[in-house]
């Protein structure tokens, strides 16, 4: 899993996830939220944090040393984090300017390393989206090539170096935006530093030779073949033959025309110098190319039109030449079975509920960037379900089991999950205003930097839970279990928490002006236990 975007697949991941423990980044402004991909050899790691300064998502990564390196170690060639070495590529990224691409921040020194920071960018990555249409694929295809032609008319060239299905996102709140995050930063002078993405990463990169405008395009070649095919990026690598030259003829789908796959097999050539050398010319073929290969045997196209009635009337079969124009053109008749249109109208209807994103939540347990506004999941069995940046409001969870449940940045505002169960589920970020929570089970929920204010959570149970941050104005806590809840730095002014069970919350630092207390009593002050 790599970058924002990335949901869980499973409840053992998602719970190995939240419980890992996080950097402590606070001293250069910012809070870590959340991990969201690690390296192999754990030298980078990338995560979700709050820009303390501005009150904003961003996402940070971060390049550590081996564990026990020594400076000793770096006169014996050992691998070495010299932040001087990456900067000035580093501040090369700061100047792109580019509306697609994830802009670039700030970057500092760690004692075992040195951080980048970037933009949150809204939207889901492709990896989320799985297998993709090949109308949505061009339209992708044109964006990254679009993105990938200003890059290389820069003086010199900027070479992403680590296209993948993760380092792009999609985002279809605002219509089709793309955009290209997560540039490598490979140096000359230290091959090192080389981010490789086994099935990605093109042969020149790998062998640390002079990449080229075309190194990315094998890359971005990879990337559609995995969404033409539904390959995952941990499986691409089982794509290529001893050459690096993926095999993936036998995965497309039946219809896949051949000249979308002769596009597709010169965008990953082995050799760079077989390749389309740039984005530019891998570009202009694209809005040619046919979607899918026709459905029927017979060319009826108009330069073949006269050949077909010039054999019909030599045959002397001008009724059998009508009925092979109506079978095959599908000329709509009154003679159809009232049986038959009812059973595909309820083929339709089904095909039509499986790509909601309702049918999608209920299927896939998976929705992310959805709009579910008003939808009723009352009792819904959705435990480990990822419904990252998806609107929810006013939806209805009445009991339904959403343990594990993952809602990063979702608007659940005025949504229903009265007795819900919402064990260890991930809020990061997320809108619950004016939400009705009232006797959920919220259980080492992640609720840090939550938007609460004016929910109902009388008689939850919050055992456990983390709400750093969480703003939780004027909320109704009347009766409920917050035993070992973490509030610290949260916001609780006017709350009310009468009846509350509080045993062993941390309340370091949280504002508590004008809230009730269990006992009845109203404080006028911040509290710092």
């Amino acid at each position: 899993m790599n970058e924002l975007e990335t949901s869980y697949p499973n409840q053992a991941s998602a719970s190995q996830i939240i419980s890992r423990e996080l950097p402590d980044l606070n001293v250069y402004g910012y809070q870590v939220l959340e991990e969201l991909s690690t390296h192999a050899n754990g030298q980078r790691a990338t995560y979700v944090a709050i820009d303390r300064q501005l009150d904003r998502l961003v996402v940070i990564k971060e390049w550590k040393m081996p564990v026990g390196y020594t400076a000793a170690m770096e006169h014996r060639n050992s691998p070495s984090l010299d932040y001087a070495t990456y900067l000035p590529k580093i501040e090369r990224l700061q100047k792109l300017d580019h509306p697609n691409i994830s802009r670039y921040l700030h970057s500092f020194a760690t004692p075992t390393g040195f951080c980048v920071v970037r933009e949150h960018p809204q939207g889901v990555s492709l990896a989320e989206l799985g297998t993709l249409p090949v109308a949505d694929i061009k339209l992708i295809a044109r964006a990254v090539l679009k993105i990938l032609v200003y890059l290389q008319q820069l003086h010199p060239i900027v070479i992403h170096q680590n296209i993948k299905p993760e380092n792009i996102i999609v985002d279809t709140q605002s219509g089709l935006q793309v955009y290209l995050v997560d540039f490598g930063l490979q140096t000359s002078s230290d091959p090192n530093s080389i981010e490789i993405t086994p099935g990605f990463t093109p042969p020149e990169q790998l062998s640390n030779r002079q990449l080229t405008s075309a190194s990315d395009i094998y890359s971005l070649g990879v990337t559609l073949i995995c969404l033409l095919t539904g390959i995952s990026t941990s499986q691409a690598p089982y794509l290529l033959d001893k050459s690096y030259r993926p095999q993936f003829q036998h995965l497309l789908p039946e219809q896949t025309h051949p000249k979308l796959v002769a596009w597709l097999e010169k965008m990953v050539e082995p050799n760079y110098q077989r390749r389309y050398l740039d984005a530019a010319s891998a570009r202009n073929p694209i809005a040619n190319l046919p979607t899918k290969r026709a459905k029927i045997g017979i060319d009826l196209s108009p330069s073949k039109k006269g050949e077909w009635v010039g054999w019909g009337i030599a045959a002397g079969i001008s009724i059998g030449l009508a009925l092979i124009v109506r079978q095959f053109i599908f000329i709509n008749t009154d003679e159809s079975d009232p049986a038959e249109i009812a059973r595909n109208q309820a083929i339709s209807n089904q095909v039509k509920f499986e790509e909601s994103d309702r049918g999608k939540l209920l299927k896939e347990k998976q929705c992310i960037g959805c709009n579910l506004d008003r939808q009723d999941f009352t009792k819904a069995q959705l435990s480990g379900a990822s419904l990252n940046k998806s609107s929810l409001t006013g939806a209805n969870f009445s009991t339904a089991n959403l343990s594990l449940a993952i809602f990063r940045d979702a608007d659940l505002s005025k949504a229903n999950f009265t007795k819900a169960n919402l064990r260890q589920a991930a809020f990061y970020g997320a809108k619950l205003i004016g939400t009705d929570l009232a006797g959920a089970d919220l259980s080492k929920a992640k609720l840090i930097y939550a938007k609460l204010k004016g929910s109902l959570l009388r008689r939850a149970n919050l055992s456990n839970a983390d709400l750093k941050f969480a703003e939780l104005q004027q909320v109704d806590l009347s009766g409920a279990n917050l035993t070992s809840a973490d509030f610290s730095n949260a916001d609780l002014s006017y709350a009310n928490l009468r009846s509350a069970n509080l045993t062993g919350i941390k309340l370091d630092g949280a504002n508590l002006t004008g809230a009730t207390m269990p006992d009845g009593s109203i404080y006028q002050e911040v509290v710092n236990k």
